[in-house]
């Protein structure tokens, strides 16, 4: 029997909802409101108690690293707490013993935080090799025929930012790991909306931030880093806590942890932390699958209803291969439709020349009418006869 609370019952976690339409979770998030108390509380205890509450912060922390842990069917020391999604990319490209004319291959259409950290290398004598756009989507085939002797590492997004397109990474991580390629994954517009296996998928480095489809606040991220290769990437950040004894301040000891917790430097964002874990029990109490399922079902309203109008369909059509993002164009200029509907309340937002709209589990049918009732009022479509 299914005890689940019917979606509509979690409105009352998005006050947003009371003033706006928000379709933009491929940018940034409202917070629910379990968030914003989760924080309140914890500025309260810091307010009121200082480091006396400490060892119940701790506990905190340790709750919320065994969430995201759970997340992505990884183990809590395979988890560190970074500022964002760079800031984890450039762990895995600044940690890597990179010998010259090694390969990394990368998507050129990927957002720059995933491009960004890989063209540093080039200095250090890697080669980037691109992986061509097809229509907007990636062919594994053509992933597959790059990778030579000399790759050493495959850059992805899991969905990727102007489309929605979203890749099989199950098959990309077999091909990997038959190849000897690490895997790093951008899991940024997935985690949170879709489920995430980096056992499943043979994922060998992911980063996220918080900000999107998890709820959180921005300045708050996961990484992962597969325990058998933590020893060999190294921080190119080094701070007290990346330390083995690290609350052993009278006795210099120069010896790295072994597992994720390298990378944590010093002194956590604590409240984004704190933030951070509020949001994944609400995604946990939701259930992610269920999550991923009404997330689609309104990306399939959202195509019928640009069909209808004769829109052009910029995202994957088929659910296996579309994340929460549907991008729709047509004969009009999508950036001064975008602005014309945050006059009206309405949050979407542009990207690769498309207006791209993201709703998350508790938006609504009558939202995404809504919507398309106003683009009808600005003048974007032309009905087929």
């Amino acid at each position: 029997m299914n005890t689940k609370k019917p979606l509509s019952d979690y409105r009352d976690e998005f006050p947003i909802t009371q003033k706006f339409i928000y379709l933009d979770h491929a940018g940034i998030a409202p917070v629910p409101l379990r968030v914003t108390k989760a924080v309140e509380n914890y500025l309260q205890e810091s307010s009121h108690c200082g480091a006396f509450a400490y060892p119940n912060w701790q506990k905190k922390i340790d709750g919320v690293r065994n969430a995201c842990a759970k997340l992505i069917n990884a183990q809590p020391d395979e988890i560190a707490f970074v500022k964002n999604t760079s800031h984890g990319l450039s762990l895995v490209a600044g940690g890597i013993d990179w010998k010259r004319g090694d390969k990394v291959i990368l998507y050129e259409k990927e957002f720059p935080a995933n491009i960004y950290p890989w063209l540093n290398l080039k200095k250090k004598g890697v080669n980037i090799n691109f992986i061509h756009s097809r229509h907007g989507e990636i062919r594994l085939e053509h992933i597959e025929s790059l990778i030579d002797s000399q790759t050493r590492l495959l850059a992805i997004s899991s969905v990727q930012f102007s489309n929605g397109f979203r890749i099989d990474l199950e098959k990309i991580g077999e091909i990997c790991k038959a190849k000897g390629v690490l895997l790093c994954v951008d899991a940024i517009q997935s985690l949170g909306a879709i489920p995430m296996d980096v056992k499943k998928c043979h994922i060998d480095f992911l980063a996220a931030d918080g900000h999107k489809w998890l709820f959180a606040p921005e300045g708050i991220g996961v990484f992962y880093c597969r325990h058998e290769l933590a020893e060999n990437l190294n921080p190119p950040l080094i701070g007290w806590r990346s330390i083995c004894n690290e609350f052993d301040f009278d006795r210099i000891a120069f010896r790295l942890k072994t597992s994720a917790l390298r990378f944590e430097e010093g002194s956590l964002n604590l409240m984004g932390v704190v933030a951070l874990g509020a949001a994944l029990d609400l995604l946990f109490e939701v259930g992610i699958n269920r999550i991923e399922q009404r997330v689609l079902t309104l990306g399939e309203l959202i195509i019928k209803k640009a069909d209808k109008r004769g829109m052009i369909i910029k995202s994957p059509r088929t659910k296996d291969d579309r994340g929460g993002i549907v991008s729709i164009t047509g004969t009009f200029d999508p950036a001064a439709v975008q602005s014309r509907l945050r006059e009206l309340g309405i949050m979407v937002n542009v990207r690769d020349g498309a207006l791209r709209i993201s709703p998350h589990f508790y938006n609504t049918e009558a939202e995404i009418e809504t919507l398309f009732g106003k683009l009808d009022a600005v003048g974007t479509s032309t009905p087929r006869q």
